[in-house]
């Protein structure tokens, strides 16, 4: 089994282009699951143990200068506080092709579909996980918002990867972020990161390279025009 870093497949960043080399990733990463990730669960445990029981939006502020966080929007996965936060950045698309991770489903083989960098954690081993749209999830599948799921099990990421129909709705991601709590608290006090709230439209747009403008433009305080009264000529006071 070989691994392959994806220091040199991240599309948008100007990072040298994969080569298109054939690789598997490592059946360890594959038996990840979202239950076995310390910190994530389901909404009926967020409402026994607390946390956010919804996903949202960390919106990397302009001077955030991180290599893998600059100009990213990550999506923060419903948790129950302690002890990691997990989010999966969705505006970072890869040059890795899906039919080159999943080549058992022939579905692929004539989609040019890629995967995405969901961030700097288990990138090496391939940890891969699927964000969708599905008004009949799978068992397994954890709900994020709405109509929205996250998947980490290899056998539903794979019956979705290869279902014609869900390749609108569907993407999937190589790496994950994640923090302690008190290490994101610093870093939002430190001015990194906006929240948001969690929405379909920015995982699922065409243009990926414009959900960090455009969140930020939502996020950002608008400027406070301050009134200043008409001067008027002391002659031109009545009293």
């Amino acid at each position: 089994m070989r691994r392959r870093s994806l220091a040199g497949v991240l599309a948008p960043s100007g990072r040298q282009a994969w080569k298109g080399t054939k690789y598997r990733w490592s059946l360890a990463a594959a038996l990840l699951v979202l239950g076995s990730l310390p910190g994530v669960t389901d909404r009926a445990s967020e409402e026994k143990q607390g946390g956010d029981s919804q996903g949202h939006f960390l919106v990397a502020r302009r001077e955030l200068s991180d290599p893998f966080f600059e100009k990213s929007v990550v999506l923060m996965l419903p948790t129950k506080g302690t002890p990691l936060l997990v989010g999966l950045i969705v505006n970072r698309p890869t040059r890795v092709p899906l039919h080159d991770l999943f080549e058992d489903s022939p579905a692929l083989q004539k989609r040019d579909t890629t995967a995405y960098f969901g961030g700097p954690v288990d990138v090496e081993i391939g940890a891969q996980s699927a964000i969708f749209r599905s008004k009949t999830p799978p068992k397994s599948a954890i709900p994020v918002f709405g109509d929205v799921y996250v998947a980490f099990d290899p056998d539903t990421i794979a019956t979705l990867v290869g279902d014609s129909q869900q390749a609108s709705t569907l993407r999937v991601f190589l790496g994950r972020a994640q923090w302690a709590p008190a290490q994101l608290e610093i870093e939002m006090a430190k001015g990194a990161w906006y929240s948001v709230r969690g929405s379909a439209d920015p995982i699922f747009g065409k243009f990926p390279e414009a959900v960090w403008r455009s969140l930020l433009d939502q996020a950002e305080p608008r400027p406070v025009a301050q009134y200043e009264p008409p001067f008027l000529p002391l002659a031109d006071l009545r009293f």
